[in-house]
């Protein structure tokens, strides 16, 4: 699921991508958050 949301966003904006992938890669948030983030 979240790598589906990283690839859409990625499109948008590289930067946030980045931050919500590593964010999420160490835990720090949920898939849900990181779909809400995005």
């Amino acid at each position: 699921m979240l790598t589906e949301i990283y690839i859409e966003a990625l499109l948008v904006d590289e930067e946030l991508a980045d931050l919500v992938w590593l964010a999420w890669d160490k835990g720090l948030i949920s898939d849900r958050v990181a779909w809400l983030l995005w």
